[in-house]
């Protein structure tokens, strides 16, 4: 019995391990294959001279798709086994990837569109995975470390499109195509690693949410509206909302921003504009130590960095036809800010509805509001943009009107959402 129980013991620490990796390699898979568009969307536009509401349209709507999606994804993810999903989705992303360069203008729209919808499959699934196998302190470290594996995604698009794909071969589309091969080799760590997993007890999912129910509290499984306002959660969305519009919106945007207002080609406004991800990356990294040592109130967190970006959003507005370098450095520290926000709201909230049997539906209709956000960010910000009467510094306007409702949304919620914790 005791060797039995070490034997475990064993496969869990394993299992944990493995996930560390895998996790993490699937979502810089996604990032790769989700990211490239917004990434080269200024070299589309020098290409084939279309208007930036155009091009914008096409991962706005993408970003739509995608949000729609975390929605069902979430609640497939509580009633089915999610690494399938993940590896469904993650294959159909691929096949999106391989077909965009080779699709007409007017057609891309439908090919990401897909995309997004492929996407939603990724995320509410790995957050199931990681909360049903790791402690809090592990779910903690592991889940930054998979959004840090994502934002590397990101920097590895800005590098290998600015540095190679377009500066040498003047093409974006080689840049679908070496995500799309990058993807298939993560797709297929993914398989196996899960074979090997297979005899790990929190990973075989085969209990239907009923089951588990009847086994656990009766009142678990069931995602009502006097829970969500009960919590604070309705207050909290509207955050969660603020940060995906302030996130995506000022990344997909920076790099022709700094094309037009400095004027530069898109390969080095592109270059540039990788400060972005990279600061990302190490806001990522801290928000994850923080939380397992200072930060024990992540909603009362994320209005305290919601307030410090309303500053900056007033800093750049202020300086930003001064210096370039003073522009890219602070929109990248509001990116930044995002992405630690994106941590307690989108990487945290979820898992506190652990004990009520619906983590990956939360997860999905948390990162659906973040998308929400994100798809009225990238569309509405090229608009404006694009208005002659308004231009940019109307779009720094609004960051600035933004990130002042989400700090006072999430202060707000932060008594209620105490009360639902305790």
């Amino acid at each position: 019995m005791e060797s039995k129980l070490t034997q475990q013991n064993d496969l869990q620490i394993y299992a944990v391990k493995l996930l560390s990796v895998l996790c993490p390699l699937v979502y810089f898979a996604s990032y790769l294959t989700r990211k490239d568009y917004s990434i080269v969307m200024q070299a589309i536009i020098e290409n084939e001279g279309l208007l930036k509401a155009q091009v914008g349209q096409v991962e706005a709507l993408a970003v739509i798709s995608y949000g729609a999606g975390q929605i069902i994804s979430g609640i497939l993810g509580d009633r089915f086994k999610p690494q399938r999903l993940i590896m469904g989705g993650l294959g159909v992303t691929i096949l999106c990837n391989l077909l965009m360069p080779a699709t007409p203008a007017n057609l891309r729209i439908a090919v990401w569109f897909i995309n997004g919808f492929a996407q939603s499959m990724l995320w509410p699934p790995l957050v199931r995975i990681m909360a049903a196998v790791m402690n809090e302190k592990q779910y903690n470290t592991v889940c930054a470390n998979t959004n840090v594996a994502g934002l590397s995604g990101t920097i590895f698009i800005y590098l290998s499109s600015s540095l190679l794909w377009l500066r040498f071969f003047n093409s974006w589309a080689l840049t679908f195509y070496s995500s799309a091969a990058l993807a298939l080799l993560i797709l297929v760590f993914w398989i196996i690693g899960f074979r090997k997993l297979k005899d790990v007890p929190a990973l075989r999912f085969e209990k239907s949410a009923k089951e588990e129910i009847k086994e656990t509290d009766k009142k678990a499984g069931k995602l009502t509206l006097k829970l969500l306002f009960g919590s604070g959660f309705i207050l909290i969305a509207v955050g969660i909302i603020a940060q995906g519009a302030l996130r995506d919106g000022i990344t997909d945007w920076v790099p022709t921003f700094i094309s037009e207002t400095f004027t530069q080609s898109s390969d080095k406004a592109i270059l540039k504009s990788v400060v972005l991800p990279v600061i990302g990356v190490i806001s990522m990294k801290l928000v994850g130590i923080a939380s397992n040592k200072f930060v024990k109130e992540e909603v009362r967190g994320a209005g305290v960095t919601f307030l410090g970006a309303t500053v900056l959003c007033a800093l750049l507005f202020a300086f930003y036809s001064h210096n370039e370098y003073v522009t890219l450095g602070v929109s990248a520290l509001i990116v930044g800010a995002m992405h630690a926000i994106n941590f307690f709201l989108i990487c945290v909230v979820p898992a506190r509805f652990e004990k009520y049997g619906v983590v990956s539906t939360m997860s999905g209709i948390i990162n659906s509001l973040t998308y929400v956000g994100a798809s009225a960010g990238v569309f509405i910000f090229g608009k404006i943009a694009d208005n002659d009467s308004l231009g940019w510094n109307a779009v720094l306007t609004s960051w600035i009107v933004i990130a002042a409702v989400g700090a006072v949304s999430c202060f707000l919620a932060v008594k209620q959402w105490k009360k639902f914790k305790a």
